[in-house]
């Protein structure tokens, strides 16, 4: 398996599972961190083989972080569908979106209909959860895999010429 590919499954299932548990998912902030998180470890991963003389990949860095974020993206999605967390996200959006239109202003009935979890979590509601996970948790890792190779780096040493 490519080393790369190898980095990118562990820190993106790692941060997927964690971001995308019920509580600790719903606090934007904390999914973001999770996200950079798993990338700075898939940077670590990737890079705790190379030798010092090897300049810094930070091409190697954004790569891996991308492809944690759009594997973590995956995995929360997942997660969050067998621990039940969406229909919690979904009643989280509704009442935002009943804050924002105010008291005056009617929800139309095709965007109630998207977010209905009587029966459970739609396929668009899936769909919308995965898509956003997945952009997201790419920016996120992505930043993540950079700051990664920038602290783990290792620095050639002075030579005494």
């Amino acid at each position: 398996m490519n080393s790369k590919l190898k980095a990118a499954l562990i820190g993106g299932v790692i941060c997927g599972i964690a971001s995308g548990l019920p509580y600790v998912g719903a606090v934007n902030m904390a999914c973001c961190a999770l996200y950079i998180g798993g990338g700075i470890l898939a940077a670590y991963l990737l890079m705790k083989d190379l030798p010092a003389a090897e300049k810094a990949p930070y091409g190697g860095g954004a790569v891996v972080g991308l492809l944690t974020g759009l594997i973590g993206g995956v995995v929360a999605t997942i997660t969050l569908l067998l621990a039940g967390g969406i229909t919690d996200q979904a009643e989280q959006v509704l009442d935002s979106l009943r804050m924002a239109t105010g008291q005056g202003a009617e929800i139309p009935q095709e965007v109630l209909d998207l977010f209905d979890t009587s029966r459970g979590a739609s396929g668009a509601l899936i769909m919308i959860n995965l898509v956003f996970g997945v952009v997201t948790g790419a920016i996120a890792a992505c930043i993540g895999g950079l700051v990664g190779v920038a602290i783990f780096h290792r620095k050639q040493a002075p030579s005494d010429s």
